[in-house]
């Protein structure tokens, strides 16, 4: 049996599995420095495997039954206590892991209206980080890669918190480290767990290198789209469309005309001579 404690933005996370397997792939894709202090993990996780077939596409079938949420895909299914304080996982394979991780950890941010799981990538340029969105194929994993060497918080699912301010303090958006990775593995070793956002770019390839700012009504509908969820009804969807509008609140949304370069940021971020 493998059991640790993460912590996932924020958030400390609980889980257990008896498949050799799948403990091996956790044990390496979460961070596990968290020992046991007494603070109750806000989410539990069982893990089992064997469940399903393989891969076959991304459709989820979402439903409340019985005082439960339930999520199924033919490679996983997840079945968690209405308020996700706790669910059992079951899962074909690592990649299906990975997925209904994101699935499972999606829906807790959003009934707990903590932040959102967004479909993005994420770079950190002194102290700040910048969101790359947009559709299949728009450049999320390549602008990621062309940020290197900064830091890394994503290039596939980026987790962001959206915390209260405090007294007198100016309310933002955090991108924290995402484990949820495509390509580049989660590391605690780059010192940086969390940045808060400077903004996010809706990437659009092009000849020229520019920005345009967005209407937070046009940024709408394009930052839910970059949501990972799948709703159980008009409620929950009500309850991603207010965390979308708190981010909008927070962070300005602009379109990136970019190259397969790193001039985009010469544009978004340019450093003061000699920094």
């Amino acid at each position: 049996m493998t059991r640790f404690l993460t912590r996932i933005g924020n958030e400390r996370i609980g889980i257990e599995t008896d498949s050799p397997v799948l403990g091996e792939w956790l044990r390496e894709s979460f961070d596990r420095s968290f020992g046991d202090d007494g603070e109750e993990p806000r989410l539990r996780l069982n893990i089992k495997g064997g469940y399903g077939v393989p891969f076959v596409d991304f459709d989820v079938a979402a439903e409340k039954r019985g005082g439960r949420v339930i999520y199924t895909r033919a490679d996983y299914r997840i079945e968690a206590d209405e308020d996700l304080k706790s669910a059992s996982v079951e899962v074909q394979d690592e990649f299906a892991l990975k997925h209904a991780l994101m699935n499972v950890y999606s829906a807790f941010l959003i009934r707990n209206g903590l932040g959102l799981l967004m479909h993005s990538s994420c770079a950190v340029q002194d102290g700040r980080g910048y969101l790359f969105a947009g559709p299949s194929g728009a450049g999320k994993s390549t602008a990621a890669l062309l940020s290197r060497p900064r830091v890394l918080l994503s290039d596939e699912a980026t987790v962001i918190g959206l915390p209260e301010a405090g007294p007198g303090g100016r309310a933002e958006a955090l991108a924290y480290n995402s484990p949820f990775r495509s390509d580049s593995r989660w590391d605690i070793g780059e010192g940086i767990p969390a940045a808060p956002l400077e903004g996010m770019y809706v990437l659009r390839q092009s000849e020229e290198v520019r920005t345009e700012p967005m209407k937070a009504s046009d940024a709408l509908p394009i930052v839910m789209s970059q949501v990972f969820f799948w709703t159980t009804g008009a409620e929950e969807t009500r309850a991603v469309m207010q965390l979308c509008t708190r981010f909008l609140e927070r962070v300005p949304v602009r379109e990136l005309f970019f190259q397969k370069n790193d001039l985009f940021w010469n544009v978004i971020a340019p450093r003061k001579a000699g920094v």
